[in-house]
């Protein structure tokens, strides 16, 4: 996932498994992935700090100056045309 820009993702909804919150998140192609903390998402290097019921917030290094990064916070909202998923396994 980390090819696409942020804007093409989509969360779909939240898994948890064994006490892990995973994010569903869909491509612009239509493919449903699960990512949890720690993975990457996006052309900027951004990790997954936290999964919540309703946003995925990540830490994203962009460009600032020519030679010069610096670290923004962003978040992938839950799609309101989708409702959360979730199991008990």
């Amino acid at each position: 996932l980390e090819s696409y820009s942020l804007d093409t993702l989509r969360m779909v909804g939240v898994v948890e498994m064994n006490d892990v919150f995973w994010g569903l998140i869909l491509t612009s192609e239509g493919a449903i992935h699960r990512v949890k903390k720690g993975n990457y998402l996006g052309e900027n290097h951004g990790k997954i700090l936290r999964i919540l019921t309703d946003k995925i917030e990540l830490m994203e290094i962009v460009p600032d100056q020519p030679g010069v990064w610096r670290e923004e916070q962003r978040a992938i909202a839950l799609s309101e045309s989708n409702s959360n998923f979730k199991s008990d396994d």
